[in-house]
C-alpha cells in the first residue's frame, strides 16, 4: 500500500497503513485509544453532573430529594468507573493471549 492514492511510489509500513487508507493522519489514535477517549467522556459528564448536584445541595438546596440524586449520581458514577476497567481490563488480557497465539 502506497502513502496516498495518487503519485506516491514510496511504500508505508505495516504499522501506518491502516489508518492511511482510511484517510487519517499520520499518529491518529487507535481503536484502543478512542474507546478509552469515550470512557473518559462518559465518566466526566457523570462526575460533573455529580459535582454540580453537590454544589446545588452545599449552597443550600440540602432536602432528602437532593441527597438521593447525588447518591443516584455518585452510584453511576461508580457503575460506569467499574465497566470502564473492566472493559479495558477484558481487552487487554484478550490481547494479551493473542499476542500469545502468536
Amino acid at each position: 500500500m502506497y502513502a496516498n492514492s495518487s503519485s506516491s511510489s514510496q511504500p508505508v509500513s505495516s504499522s501506518t497503513e491502516t489508518s492511511r487508507r482510511r484517510n487519517e493522519p499520520i499518529g491518529s489514535s487507535s481503536w484502543y485509544a478512542k474507546m478509552a477517549t469515550g470512557w473518559g467522556a462518559a465518566l466526566d459528564r457523570q462526575a460533573d453532573k455529580t459535582v454540580a448536584l453537590s454544589e446545588e445541595m452545599a449552597s443550600g438546596f440540602d432536602n432528602p430529594g437532593a441527597a438521593l440524586q447525588i447518591s443516584a449520581a455518585a452510584h453511576q458514577l461508580s457503575f460506569l468507573s467499574t465497566a470502564a476497567a473492566t472493559t479495558s481490563n477484558s481487552i487487554a488480557q484478550a490481547l494479551e493471549t493473542l499476542g500469545k497465539k502468536q
